[in-house]
């Protein structure tokens, strides 16, 4: 376990590795990043590049702070010890560069736990010895929808967090986890799970095939449109003046390419000003009215007062647009050719 002395420390540290949040993208199962992105991200020779692969937000500074209420809850309703893990492990094996940080242990148990305390935690500790407790803050729908109960009451965490805790196992070379979930801010779920050898071996062959292929200079296939953002950034920058002509290339693909974005552009200005033709009809039949009953529609139309919206520096970016080129008449026959 290595313990780093401030965020700086721990980003640099997590981008010599791929973490427990980045495994699933090896495997086209997360919901942040692409295998491509993350190549993207781990070729740069530091964290702090213009692809780094963490930033801090809000959203995460609040997320912390609700994780030690949660996890002070769990140990309090299960009846067992918790601690928060400031150390960062690293894969035993380690061609894999596999790395993780973590939430919080399990490392025993309260003495005089309350009666009727679910003793699940507490027999996984007398069993397994310590465990991690992995925290997550969901809200009710997403849980819902995205962490399936089955038929014999368990539940399913989403793909992408199933591989997170198995990675985390892996590199802290524990035999199980638990993830407590607090679903909508007030019904609180608990999920354990043991070492999968399997699964670990798995994990551990992506990541190495991962970074042995980075290093021979190849790249993870593009997802598109997935990787479309990342695409515009790596390629921000033109060489002014610089003219590339395929008008003779057999191959075509860029003429197609540009066919097809011109369609979808058509399209979509099409479906533009039907919305505004639409939208000026409905304004001329509803008047001044803010709200409209329709049958199986609901009309809002609140008035919005002139806002002053502060400065702000955007950043660069390539703006493509592609015109059709209008065909030419030869001189003399009158025949057409594209320009």
């Amino acid at each position: 376990m290595e313990y780093p002395a401030t965020r700086d420390q721990w980003l640099a540290l997590r981008h010599k590795h791929i973490s427990s949040t980045e495994a699933s993208a090896l495997f086209g199962l997360s919901p942040y990043a692409t295998a491509f992105e993350l190549a993207v991200q781990k070729k740069q020779p530091s964290h702090d590049s213009e692809f780094g692969t963490f930033e801090s937000n809000e959203r995460s500074e609040w997320g912390l702070l609700q994780q030690r209420a949660i996890a002070a809850r769990i140990a309090k309703v299960y009846g067992v010890k918790a601690r928060a893990i400031n150390g960062y492990a690293v894969h035993s094996l380690t061609h894999t560069r596999m790395g993780a940080s973590f939430d919080y242990e399990i490392i025993g148990v309260l003495e005089f736990p309350e009666p009727g305390t679910d003793p699940i935690l507490r027999d996984m500790y007398f069993k397994h010895g310590a465990g991690i407790l992995e925290v997550k803050n969901v809200d009710w729908l997403v849980f819902r929808d995205q962490w399936p109960e089955a038929d014999d009451g368990t539940r399913e965490a989403p793909a992408h967090i199933e591989i997170q805790v198995q990675h985390q196992l892996a590199c802290i070379g524990r035999f199980w986890a638990a993830v407590g979930v607090l679903v909508g801010g007030n019904k609180l779920e608990l999920l354990v799970r043991e070492r999968d050898d399997a699964v670990n071996a798995a994990i551990a062959l992506k990541c190495a095939k991962f970074w042995d292929d980075l290093g021979k200079g190849i790249m993870p296939q593009v997802e598109l449109p997935a990787d479309a953002g990342i695409i515009a950034k790596l390629y921000r920058y033109s060489t002014p003046e610089k003219i590339l002509d395929v008008q003779a290339d057999e191959d075509e693909k860029i003429t197609a390419l540009c066919a097809e974005y011109r369609a979808a552009a058509d399209v979509v200005k099409g479906g533009e000003d039907r919305k505004k033709t639409a939208k000026a009809q409905l304004l001329l039949l509803i008047g001044d009215a803010e709200r409209v009953l329709a049958k199986g529609f609901t009309i809002s139309a609140t008035s919005i007062a002139d806002t002053e919206v502060a400065a702000f520096t955007r950043s660069g970016y390539r703006n493509v647009r592609i015109t059709a080129q209008k065909p030419k008449k030869e001189k003399g026959n009158g025949s057409v050719v594209q320009g």
